[in-house]
């Protein structure tokens, strides 16, 4: 019994976790132009909102005239 179970460790175990990493990275694909596109301009889009957005006042150890 104990043999057995340092087979499925020193095995099965390896094999399993390749088959993981093999199957995340051909799940993991690239952008496509389009795609690229939408997830710039959204991106700018939040980067635009945060600085529109008023603040509560200045970060802790900002002076608040000095750092405008």
């Amino acid at each position: 019994m104990d043999n057995l179970l340092w087979f499925f460790a020193v095995a099965i175990g390896p094999l399993l976790l390749g088959a993981a990493i093999v199957y995340g990275m051909t799940r993991n694909r690239n952008l496509t132009a389009p795609e690229k596109r939408a997830q710039t301009a959204a991106t700018e889009e939040l980067y635009d909102k945060d600085e529109r957005s008023p603040t509560k006042g200045p970060v802790a150890g900002e002076h608040p005239v000095t750092n405008r």
